[in-house]
């Protein structure tokens, strides 16, 4: 049986699993006033999915961490700047585990012992094209299990999004108001 299933993969699927490297999977790339580039993700630390398609969840956390960059930094920028952000690393919060239960799917177990972490450089333009803030983040929130869930309590990535917030509001908000 599991001879027909790999034969009939084969046949339905073409001649060769190998994927081209102009082929490879596009994850999106916000573009705009904040463009959010993800460098290399199959590098990064943990963006595992514990049940599902592994493409469509990585898909899912670039498009919303992406998303929720540009939402929250647009407000701070005057008109011609321009930010991107390369991400470099990501490591959610918890760690993805085996289930020994009744379901083949992994669980991703969220504790303090597993804090999420995001390394990414950026760089704010102005509209003459002058660097106003730039640098490079290594952002790791170890109380992020001590927090209110506050208004991403229904979001997935609610860790990474506070983290997220935080950096924003400290560093690149007062830099930005320096210029």
């Amino acid at each position: 049986m599991k001879h027909l299933i790999w034969l009939v993969a084969v046949v339905l699927g073409g001649t060769g699993t190998a994927v081209a490297a102009d082929e490879a999977p596009q994850w999106p790339t916000q573009d705009g006033d904040v463009t959010v580039v993800w460098q290399e993700p199959e590098n990064y630390k943990d963006v595992r999915t514990g049940s599902g398609v592994q493409s469509r969840y990585q898909n899912h956390v670039f498009a919303t961490l992406g998303k929720h960059l540009q939402k929250r930094v647009t407000p701070l920028l005057q008109d011609g700047d321009k930010v991107t952000f390369t991400v470099t690393d990501l490591d959610l919060a918890g760690d993805v585990r085996p289930s020994f239960g009744r379901t083949s799917n992994d669980i991703r177990i969220v504790k303090s012992i597993y804090p999420p972490r995001m390394a990414f450089s950026y760089q704010v333009i102005d509209g003459s094209g002058e660097a106003i803030a730039q640098g490079e983040e290594d952002l790791r929130d170890m109380g992020f299990d001590t927090r209110s869930a506050g208004r991403y309590q229904n979001e997935s990535l609610r860790y990474e999004m506070h983290m997220l917030d935080d950096w924003i509001r400290k560093d690149l908000t007062k830099q930005l108001e320096q210029r």
